[in-house]
């Protein structure tokens, strides 16, 4: 009976690799962590109880994540409220972005291995592989990309000392609609490649940061620098983001930089308001 079972699953195995099913991946550029920072207090005395939080941002990626030639524009507001004088905060993001890109091919894949027999009539253009495909007219063919996303976070957030330190846990969603979207899923019918996201998806984000405090109290405005992860699919499929940013707590302006999965690196500037 084992010996049934150890053959049985050997051929399933057999069967799943001659099948291909580690297609490159193609995502929604919505999987993408938001590219807004947290917000945190002004300054060490700070009581305020709520923050607006307005925020522009442009995102670039050269060739990285099988899309190349990335470039995007969004914005986002997000309303932060913390419970009195305690670490405890809600915070709510909504923001949208748009742009363009080709697809590309990650040296993590074998974009040339062929996923379909030869007489299939699902191929696209007569491509029989992802790097075939990649060579015909809409392989080289520029895709405008559009996607909202909103993010719903809780965390505590302290500040022993000069120190800004914190975590913080909650649901981001995304929804997309335009030509990369309907081109990943024509792609993925043809078993190309693997369309993770489809159009929206909502998965479960964790966000922790670290930062410092300069001048009496953080008058000279603070650094933070955080980090965050969309559990969204499989281990592999998760994305991260990486975000360093100044804020000036006088002003409420802050700039900041992010590494991101997706949308390889964005820029970004924005405006508190403390009530």
């Amino acid at each position: 009976m084992l010996k049934k079972l150890f053959g049985v699953a050997i051929t399933i195995g057999l069967s799943f690799s001659l099948m291909g099913c580690f297609e490159p991946s193609a995502r929604s550029m919505g999987a993408t962590l938001m590219p807004a920072p947290l917000q945190h207090k002004a300054d060490k005395q700070d009581s305020s109880s709520m923050t607006v939080a307005a925020t522009g941002f442009y995102g670039a990626t050269d060739d990285k994540y099988n899309v190349k030639d990335l470039s995007a524009y969004g914005g986002s507001l997000d309303f932060t409220y913390r419970v009195g004088r305690s670490p405890f905060f809600v915070n709510v993001g909504f923001g949208g972005f748009g742009g363009s890109l080709k697809f590309g091919c990650d040296a993590d894949y074998d974009c040339s291995k062929q996923y379909r027999d030869d007489d299939t009539e699902y191929w696209l253009g007569g491509a029989r592989s992802y790097r075939e495909w990649l060579e015909t007219k809409d392989g080289k063919s520029e895709y405008s990309f559009m996607n909202f996303q909103e993010r719903v976070l809780a965390g505590v957030d302290f500040n022993p000392a000069f120190l800004i330190l914190g975590v913080a846990g909650g649901l981001q969603m995304f929804q997309g609609s335009s030509d990369y979207d309907d081109k990943r899923d024509e792609l993925d019918e043809a078993l190309v490649v693997d369309d993770v996201d489809g159009k929206s998806g909502t998965g479960f984000v964790m966000a922790y940061w670290l930062g410092f405090r300069f001048g009496p109290a953080g008058h000279w405005g603070n650094v933070v620098m955080e980090y965050d992860i969309l559990h969204k699919s499989s281990i592999e499929d998760w994305t991260t983001s990486l975000k360093f940013t100044y804020t000036h707590p006088m002003t409420g302006i802050f700039v900041g930089m992010g590494y991101n999965d997706l949308i390889e690196m964005t820029l970004y500037a924005g405006k508190r308001f403390d009530f």
